[in-house]
């Protein structure tokens, strides 16, 4: 991934011009905890913790759900809702690099996007239909 979650987080922190017991306060975990975080002697918190400094950060929770090596849990709920599916598609695409990845998300993404709209018109036309019909 790069540079190590602590290193992440401080910087994200300096960049948002909070200090470290700003930090604390505002989320409310422990100073000592946080600077223990930031020079690696500690793992990356739990995911509420994640979302709490990204919401006070004012980051995206995902991305620093991403620098820490983490899944957000909906998305592990919705992978379990049809787990050979989505453990093909994963698989599929190991060996893509992020650019690749990145054309695969964008693919994938149009596609719902069609999805939609097409469930959309289908209903509308299906009111029409019984609105007409009246």
């Amino acid at each position: 991934m790069g540079q190590p979650f602590g290193i992440v987080l401080r910087n994200w922190r300096t960049g948002a011009g909070k200090g470290l017991r700003e930090l604390s306060k505002k989320t409310g975990m422990s100073f000592t905890y946080l600077g223990k975080i930031e020079r690696g002697e500690l793992p990356p918190p739990s995911e509420e913790k994640l979302r709490r400094l990204a919401k006070v950060l004012g980051r995206s929770s995902d991305e620093l759900l991403n620098f820490a090596e983490r899944l957000p849990a909906d998305v592990i709920q919705i992978a379990q809702r049809q787990p050979a599916r989505y453990a093909t598609l994963v698989r599929a695409t190991k060996n893509l690099s992020h650019k690749e990845l990145d054309r695969v998300v964008h693919r994938a993404l149009s596609e719902v996007a069609k999805i939609f709209r097409e469930k959309r018109e289908k209903k509308d036309s299906k009111r029409q239909s019984v609105s007409e019909g009246q």
